[in-house]
């Protein structure tokens, strides 16, 4: 196992379970008391700070080894099989709660499914606010392995966390079987984790940290690496965007990046000039492709407007911010463009566009779709050597 220090001091505090499971033998800390779900009504007994909607709850109790003074005790909370709030407290006095509030799905029959955790820490009584964490689930049916006790398909459980603080993410893929049909994984069982702190900023985010056991290699020569750890699908898109607009040497032009609930079930996003922004679909789900296109898009009006056909306030800009093409088959691209965008058919929010061949062949959306091609491919060729390592892989 590898762990650097500025990764380790940023999300020691919330990976330590998962590092003493890696590293059994160096473990301080022993199971004393573990009990079954028990029904609320006997909690409300003891204590009125019942979390709201729990039905259920359960605790485990932790010694140290080198400190038999030394206890926790974890209480965690249910709405039926989902998890609502936990409760640490330890012998020493500190008091943290982490409340649960599950989202769904991220992306409509995805089986990914996201939930979003405030976690607080207890002063004078009053919870202080500490961090938030997204946590994507992932669950799969492996057909490959078999069970060989019940015969049943072993599952897997792909996990990646996001700990969002200020412009910092730190995000962790822990990938690990379940023991047979019960949602139970086993510890033994543990297999692969690999994290990385990512620190964002105006063009590409920087990693910052890494975390990786022994069996897992994160690679050097990935350049899209750190945005196959950003969760949040708004983050996700945006920074992609940045990331292609800064490829096309087009960051001069101050491009706004915006995501909507929705705009038209005919489109996942779509760049304006006369705004000077791209826009998406909140429920995006092919980041790179799509990403990579609408920032073509932005590119060719560039283009228009540097070969003196574009019009807008966004084109005047692009004349005068990098000056009248020189070279000759890029004059005869932005010809094309201009024409293809004088060409560019009328289109209804409603309409299959895939039907429509005056779309289909306008050359915008054709070289377009070339760009979105060719970063969709390079996306997914340069992620191989890390995919390859975990069953499932990232998107």
């Amino acid at each position: 196992m590898k762990i650097y220090p500025g990764f380790r001091k940023s999300i020691y505090h919330l990976k330590q379970d998962i590092i003493h499971k890696i590293n059994p033998e160096k473990c301080k800390f022993v199971l004393l008391e573990k009990t079954p779900k028990i029904n609320i009504e006997q909690y409300k007994t003891l204590s009125h700070n019942t979390p709201q909607n729990s039905d259920s709850f359960a605790f485990v109790t932790i010694g140290n080894r080198n400190d038999k003074n030394f206890k926790k005790k974890i209480t965690t909370f249910y709405s039926g099989e989902n998890i609502v709030e936990r409760l640490f407290e330890s012998s020493d006095g500190e008091r943290i709660i982490r409340e649960y509030k599950h989202l769904g799905h991220d992306v409509k029959d995805s089986n990914c499914k996201y939930r979003k955790i405030v976690q607080k820490k207890m002063a004078n009584s009053k919870p202080e606010f500490v961090t938030n964490l997204i946590e994507e689930i992932r669950t799969y049916i492996s057909e490959r392995k078999k069970n060989k006790k019940t015969g049943k398909n072993s599952l897997k459980l792909e996990i990646i966390k996001n700990i969002i603080d200020g412009n910092k993410i730190n995000a962790t893929i822990t990938e690990y079987p379940l023991n047979g049909d019960r949602k139970i994984p086993k510890i033994h069982g543990l297999r692969k984790i690999a994290g990385l702190e990512i620190e964002l900023n105006e063009s590409t985010p920087i990693i910052t940290g890494t975390f990786e056991t022994t069996n897992i290699k994160l690679p050097s020569n990935d350049k899209y690496l750190p945005y196959r750890f950003i969760l949040d699908s708004k983050t996700k898109i945006k920074e992609l965007t940045k990331h292609f607009i800064k490829e096309k040497n087009l960051d001069k032009l101050n491009i706004k990046v915006r995501v909507k609930d929705t705009i038209g079930k005919n489109t996942a996003g779509y760049f304006n000039e006369e705004r000077n922004e791209i826009v998406y679909a909140v429920s995006i789900c092919d980041f790179v492709r799509t990403s990579a296109h609408e920032v073509e898009h932005a590119y060719q009006y560039c283009q228009i407007g540097r070969a003196g056909k574009g019009y807008s306030q966004y084109g005047k800009n692009s004349r005068k911010i990098y000056g009248k093409i020189e070279n000759l088959h890029d004059s005869m691209e932005a010809y094309k463009y201009s024409v293809a965008s004088i060409n560019y058919p009328k289109l209804t929010d409603e309409e299959d566009l895939s039907k429509n061949m005056d779309y289909m062949n306008n050359y915008l959306e054709v070289k377009a779709r070339e760009a979105g091609e060719r970063a969709s491919k390079e996306y997914k060729e340069k992620g191989a050597e890390f995919n390859k390592q975990f069953f499932f892989g990232l998107q």
